[in-house]
Protein backbone atom coordinates (compact mmCIF):
# COMPACT_ATOMS: atom_id res chain seq x y z
CA UNK A 1 0.00 0.00 0.00
CA UNK A 2 1.67 3.79 -1.16
CA UNK A 3 0.61 6.85 0.54
CA UNK A 4 -2.45 7.75 -1.81
CA UNK A 5 -4.13 3.78 -1.30
CA UNK A 6 -3.76 4.67 2.42
CA UNK A 7 -5.22 8.38 2.47
CA UNK A 8 -8.03 7.01 0.54
CA UNK A 9 -8.65 4.27 2.93
CA UNK A 10 -8.11 6.54 5.70
CA UNK A 11 -10.81 9.25 4.18
CA UNK A 12 -12.81 6.49 3.78
CA UNK A 13 -13.15 5.20 7.45
CA UNK A 14 -13.51 8.80 9.11
CA UNK A 15 -15.36 9.90 6.34
CA UNK A 16 -13.00 12.99 6.31
CA UNK A 17 -11.86 14.65 2.83
CA UNK A 18 -8.50 13.49 1.39
CA UNK A 19 -7.11 16.52 1.49
CA UNK A 20 -7.33 16.82 5.18
CA UNK A 21 -5.95 13.01 6.14
CA UNK A 22 -3.34 14.04 3.96
CA UNK A 23 -2.00 17.23 6.23
CA UNK A 24 -2.96 15.11 9.18
CA UNK A 25 -0.64 12.56 7.64
CA UNK A 26 2.26 15.21 6.43
CA UNK A 27 1.82 17.25 10.20
CA UNK A 28 2.30 14.06 12.28
CA UNK A 29 5.53 12.90 10.05
CA UNK A 30 6.85 16.70 10.90
CA UNK A 31 6.42 16.41 14.33
CA UNK A 32 7.55 13.40 14.59
CA UNK A 33 10.85 14.06 12.99
CA UNK A 34 11.32 17.13 15.01
CA UNK A 35 10.57 15.98 17.99
CA UNK A 36 13.28 13.03 17.27
CA UNK A 37 16.15 15.23 15.58
CA UNK A 38 15.91 16.86 19.60
CA UNK A 39 16.80 13.77 20.92
CA UNK A 40 12.96 12.63 22.85
CA UNK A 41 11.67 9.93 21.97
CA UNK A 42 7.89 9.32 21.36
CA UNK A 43 5.69 6.35 22.66
CA UNK A 44 2.02 6.13 21.58
CA UNK A 45 0.18 3.79 23.98
CA UNK A 46 -0.75 0.81 22.02
CA UNK A 47 1.32 1.56 18.54
CA UNK A 48 4.74 2.34 19.66
CA UNK A 49 7.54 4.00 19.99
CA UNK A 50 9.64 6.42 17.57
CA UNK A 51 13.06 7.51 18.73
CA UNK A 52 16.69 8.41 17.18
CA UNK A 53 19.24 6.01 16.25
CA UNK A 54 22.71 6.76 15.24
CA UNK A 55 24.06 4.66 12.89
CA UNK A 56 28.25 3.76 13.22
CA UNK A 57 30.53 4.42 10.20
CA UNK A 58 30.90 1.11 8.35
CA UNK A 59 33.18 -0.62 5.48
CA UNK A 60 31.46 -1.97 2.21
CA UNK A 61 32.26 -3.77 -0.39
CA UNK A 62 31.06 -2.82 -4.07
CA UNK A 63 30.85 -6.50 -5.57
CA UNK A 64 31.43 -4.63 -9.04
CA UNK A 65 34.73 -2.73 -8.91
CA UNK A 66 36.14 -5.34 -5.49
CA UNK A 67 36.88 -1.90 -3.71
CA UNK A 68 36.30 -1.10 -0.37
CA UNK A 69 33.93 2.07 0.96
CA UNK A 70 33.68 3.86 3.77
CA UNK A 71 29.76 4.65 4.66
CA UNK A 72 29.36 7.93 7.05
CA UNK A 73 27.50 7.82 10.28
CA UNK A 74 24.41 8.80 10.20
CA UNK A 75 21.14 9.14 12.24
CA UNK A 76 17.80 7.81 11.42
CA UNK A 77 14.26 7.73 13.09
CA UNK A 78 13.90 3.86 14.26
CA UNK A 79 10.26 2.87 15.25
CA UNK A 80 9.57 -0.60 17.38
CA UNK A 81 6.17 -1.84 17.37
CA UNK A 82 4.31 -2.81 20.86
CA UNK A 83 3.76 -6.06 21.66
CA UNK A 84 -0.28 -5.45 21.59
CA UNK A 85 0.26 -3.23 18.37
CA UNK A 86 1.74 -6.53 16.83
CA UNK A 87 -0.85 -9.34 17.82
CA UNK A 88 -4.24 -7.08 16.83
CA UNK A 89 -3.13 -6.97 13.42
CA UNK A 90 -5.66 -9.36 11.20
Amino acid sequence: MNKTEFIALLAKRTNLPKSKCNLVLNQFKEVVLEVCCKGEKISLRDFGRFSLQEKAERKFLNPQTKRYYICPPKKMINFKGYKNFMYNVK
